[in-house]
């Protein structure tokens, strides 16, 4: 059975081909499905495509109307989660991730998760470290109760209430308190959670720049939790210093 992987995404061409490399790299060797949710014009996917990667299909989603600076979120999402019920049956589903388009994931990210599944309905991994590329700083959520929606996974039964909270301000909250059999663990931070890079805003706390977090001028903390990857995103915390965090393109 395949793993599912929903992206809700738009307008975030540098934070995509991110995403789209760490995917690229991913030792998970069974099936997997990416469906990509894109919602902006011009589309800032298409460096996703067939051949992507063995064993891996692509299915590509435009909802309309497109984005206009609203939070989407909940909606692609929902397309999403649509097309898996709309083609997939219960037994044809292993699991399904929410991999967002500005998150780091380490290569085995996908591989360890499918590993911790057991007979859990939902899990996912605690103590989310936010890391803001614009302003070098950096923190440790240390949220025990829930695991962040980029950490997440769980199976078809999870759906209906998935459902429910579409249009939650904290989707990841809810569907964790409302989901019994659940399994929230700790293993050495296999993703992060990457904030102000450049494009389209997002809508976290870590985002902004009045959450308090500690300096990471060196960038020496990012460099010990993901090693020479860092240097992607020194790279653009050069570039935010001479253009906007966001711009139509």
């Amino acid at each position: 059975m395949p793993i599912f992987l929903i992206t809700p995404t738009g307008a975030r061409r540098d934070q995509f081909a991110l995403c789209a490399k760490w995917m690229k790299r991913q030792t998970y060797s069974d099936d997997v499905v990416w469906v990509i949710v894109d919602d902006a014009y011009p589309v800032t996917t298409n460096n996703v495509g067939e051949g992507f990667k063995d064993k891996w299909t692509i299915v590509r989603i435009h909802p309309t109307p497109i984005w206009a600076g609203e939070n989407t979120q909940g909606r692609n999402i929902k397309a999403g989660i649509d097309f898996v019920k709309e083609n997939y049956k219960r037994e044809e589903v292993s699991a399904i991730f929410i991999i967002e388009d500005d998150d780091f994931y380490k290569p085995h990210y996908l591989q360890r998760m499918m590993e911790l599944k057991g007979t859990f309905d939902i899990w996912g991994e605690t103590n989310t470290i936010y890391y803001n590329v614009g302003c070098r700083r950096f923190a440790d959520n240390n949220n025990k109760a829930h695991s962040s929606l980029f950490q997440t996974a769980f199976t078809y039964d999870v759906i209906p209430v998935l459902e429910m909270y579409y249009s939650h301000k904290f989707i990841d909250a809810a569907i964790w308190a409302a989901v019994r059999n659940r399994f929230l663990f700790h293993d050495g931070t296999l993703s992060i959670g990457m904030k102000g890079m450049p494009g389209r805003g997002g809508i976290g706390a870590g985002h902004s720049k009045a959450m308090t977090m500690p300096s990471d001028i060196s960038m020496g903390a990012l460099k010990s939790m993901i090693g020479e990857d860092y240097k992607e995103y020194e790279r653009y915390y050069r570039e935010l210093q001479t253009r906007p965090l966001f711009r139509s393109r």
